[in-house]
């Protein structure tokens, strides 16, 4: 993330030009609609919807605003509309001025259209489905956009140019979007996202990722008022065809047994990527493996467990969940429990340097339903240090930061402090594992 996204998502205590040149004259066009969503307890009320040019920095060029207040809708989200929107591509930005002092700062709420969920976007009129997410302003940069937690470097797809029937090709003004997440060590930029009419092969619609990080919105237009199914494509070897190690991701039903059906207008699906041998066994729990032998923890040094290892445990498990229905005709209504089968998968990337120095990432995917996933990423890092068979790990300082695709307004961020953590060690073939104690059971990691 470079310094100038930053500074467009801080803004702390920065006088404001939203609202200067409200009159500007601009070439009308059509119309520009969308809607704007507050966090938990705040109202949208009171809320500025600004349609302007934005400059290098991502704020509004004086003189460009184009400008309504929401003063009818009460809630946390509401629609607007603007019909004389201007014809080039503009960005659309809300704010809500809590404190009434006409500067953003501490307590406001503020947020931009994005498509990949980083970076104002700019939009052409006529344009539909513009959502903005505001935030409250806190004053604490996000540690992975400002560069306080640098993650490990990825693998990036070799970005295949979309050919034949991998192009755009419009057959209505429907729209879907969502989240695409890659598994640890990869990178999602070059990322393909088909759009097939359900149960056909015919993929009539494309976009390709264009940012790096380990996950991206995306968006496909174009589509007719129909049924979809959703595929995520990492062309890893850059030849064009889908094989080996290439990476896939299926937009699955709850069950993860089989393709979703989903229609124009869903703005929350989660594709999750994997390697294409997995794509047969993603679905089923990970089998509970025993714990390692009391043997393999004995005397070892930091130069044995030096290097670049990484582990994957993903579990299947059920989430309990409060229904209710009522009977056509009776006043009464019935409570009850539903199990709801969801997947929670972990990846931990930790790197043991000889001179005993470590990092380590821990990418947590938990799926709350089939479209809504929480995304952690914790960085930490410092020095490690054995004694017999227990590993020491003295963290100096780490980051954390949390995305809901389902409710941006939530996402959190922040820095850890300094700790100490200790753990016994073993190896077993080129296994590292790592025993904690209590019910967390062993760590396995490969070397990578």
């Amino acid at each position: 993330m470079t310094e100038r996204h930053a500074r467009t998502w801080r803004r702390a205590a920065r006088p404001l030009t939203l609202l200067a040149g409200l009159l500007a004259g601009a070439a009308h066009a059509a119309s520009l609609e969308g809607s704007v969503h507050t966090p938990g307890r705040h109202d949208v009320r009171g809320t500025w919807v600004v349609v302007c040019d934005l400059d290098a920095r991502g704020d509004c060029v004086q003189g460009t605003q184009v400008t309504q207040s929401i003063t009818r809708q009460d809630g946390g989200s509401a629609w607007f509309r603007f019909d004389d929107a201007p014809a080039s591509p503009r960005g659309v930005v809300a704010w809500k001025d809590v404190n009434g002092n006409g500067t953003l700062d501490r307590g406001d709420l503020y947020g931009a259209y994005t498509i990949d969920g980083l970076t104002p976007a700019r939009v052409s009129a006529p344009y539909r489905a513009a959502v903005i997410w505001m935030r409250e302003q806190d004053g604490v940069p996000d540690p992975f956009r400002t560069g306080a937690a640098s993650l490990a470097p990825n693998v990036a797809a070799k970005a295949a140019p979309l050919v034949g029937d991998l192009g755009t090709q419009a057959r209505g003004d429907g729209l879907l979007s969502g989240t695409v997440i890659a598994p640890l060590g990869y990178d999602v930029r070059g990322v393909i996202v088909l759009a097939c009419r359900f149960g056909t092969d015919d993929c009539s619609a494309a976009t390709q990722i264009k940012l790096s990080g380990r996950s991206s919105r995306w968006r496909v237009d174009g589509l007719a008022d129909e049924g979809y199914s959703l595929v995520g494509w990492a062309d890893i070897n850059g030849n064009g065809e889908v094989d080996g190690p290439d990476l896939l991701g299926t937009y699955l039903n709850s069950a993860r047994d089989g393709l979703q059906l989903v229609k124009p207008g869903a703005g929350n699906i989660t594709l999750s990527l994997a390697p294409s041998g997995e794509l047969a066994t993603r679905g089923a729990p990970s089998p509970k493996r025993p714990p390692a032998p009391d043997t393999i923890f004995k005397s070892t040094a930091v130069k044995a467990v030096a290097g670049r290892w990484t582990t994957q445990n993903r579990v299947k498990r059920l989430t309990q969940g409060f229904t209710t229905s009522v009977g056509f005709g009776v006043a009464g209504a019935q409570a009850g429990w539903d199990w709801t089968p969801t997947q929670l998968r972990q990846d931990v990337d930790l790197l043991v340097r000889e001179d005993g120095s470590f990092r380590s990432v821990t990418f947590t995917q938990d799926f709350q339903s089939e479209n809504c996933a929480t995304l952690t990423t914790v960085e930490r890092v410092g020095k490690v240090s054995v004694t017999g068979a227990k590993l020491t790990f003295h963290v100096t300082r780490g980051a954390y930061r949390e995305i809901d695709t389902c409710q941006p307004s939530f996402d959190r961020w922040g820095t850890l402090g300094a700790s100490t953590e200790t753990q016994l060690v073993g190896l077993q073939g080129k296994e590292l594992v790592l025993r904690s104690g209590g019910t967390g059971g062993d760590l396995f990691f490969r070397r990578n």
